[in-house]
């Protein structure tokens, strides 16, 4: 199933407060967890802690 997360990232890397807001397709299965899971892997890609990740909407 792939749906649509619309995400703000609250801080960068170093922890300084920003703005950014965005959105973003991912393939999830089932029995996942999609918040959890979205969070995860932007807060990876962005290189920022799990809690400047926040989740707006979910588009299925």
């Amino acid at each position: 199933m792939t749906v649509k997360i619309h995400y703000r990232i609250t801080q960068d890397r170093a922890g300084i407060p920003q703005d950014f807001a965005g959105a973003r397709h991912f393939v999830v299965r089932d029995n996942e967890a999609i918040e959890d899971t979205a969070k995860h892997q932007l807060a990876a890609d962005y290189q920022v802690p799990q809690s400047a990740v926040v989740i707006s909407r979910i588009e299925s």
